[in-house]
């Protein structure tokens, strides 16, 4: 093989790790917070591809076949940022589902109309919302939940080589369950608080039958507030033993994100 030729194979394959690890951070939590500077990311990237190309290089490298044909290098590249894209994707649905669940929880308080300026993303939250995500995201980092996902990603070039052909329609059920997955999360997260302050709602309307003088709009409001944020904080507790099981290295977050990757073979 000359000079040429070897270039080629070390700059493509250099490209396609870094594609799929821009992608990542690009879609994942944490690192695609908009106080995170581009050029950040783009050097994580960078270091990140330096440290994994020797380690492909040790199980076969890249195909080179691959380089007869520019458009199947072009393809190449935007299948591995697909692919960095989706798996950040499906770790970020978790996130999503705290805010739902906060969302869930605010409207019977009567905090429905209120939202708050989110300076991770820079787009107006729901208020128990963003409590919930940035619990979220400082349990996913005292868990070392980024370490697990920079795992993960070590662990996807042995699963799906870089250059190979990777099957999306494949994943297509899991990414589907995930999805749905951010409702179910949602709906557990939400379901003590939200259990309670609907029987406050039905004690409140046998009230209103039982004693019409009573001013039951006047009652319930600062009733279901105050009922409302003392369960919030007798419930933070459990909320954050349970995040920590689930984004912990064992966790069920990481179990289905390892089976899409092994689907998408």
């Amino acid at each position: 093989m000359d000079l040429a030729r070897w270039s080629e194979m070390k700059i493509a394959l250099f490209m396609l790790v870094f594609f799929r690890n821009i992608g990542l951070l690009i879609g994942a939590p944490l690192f695609q917070s908009r106080n995170l500077p581009g050029m950040v990311r783009v050097s994580i990237a960078l270091l990140l591809s330096f440290i994994f190309v020797p380690l492909i290089e040790t199980r076969g490298g890249l195909s080179p076949n691959l380089l007869n044909n520019l458009w199947l290098v072009v393809f190449a590249l935007l299948q591995e940022f697909a692919l960095g894209i989706l798996m950040g994707y499906v770790l970020y649905l978790t996130f999503a589902g705290l805010q739902v669940a906060g969302q869930l929880v605010e409207v019977p308080m009567g905090f429905g109309m209120l939202n708050v300026l989110d300076p991770y993303s820079g787009n107006q939250m729901p208020l128990i919302g963003q409590l919930y995500f940035i619990v979220g995201l400082w349990i996913f980092i005292l868990v070392k939940g980024d370490h697990t996902l920079l795992n993960i990603l070590a662990q996807s070039y042995r699963l799906l080589p870089v250059g190979e052909p990777i099957f999306f329609t494949k994943g297509l059920p899991y990414i589907i369950k995930a999805f749905s997955g951010m409702f179910l999360l949602a709906v557990q997260a939400a379901l003590p608080i939200l259990g309670v302050l609907f029987l406050t709602d039905v004690s409140l309307g046998v009230l209103a039958k039982l004693v019409p003088q009573i001013n039951v709009f006047f009652l319930g409001f600062p009733l279901k507030v105050s009922l409302g944020l003392t369960l919030l904080i007798l419930s933070l507790p459990v909320f954050v033993r349970w995040l920590a099981g689930n984004y912990s290295t064992e966790g069920s977050v990481w179990t289905e994100l390892l089976r899409l990757l092994k689907t998408l073979r």
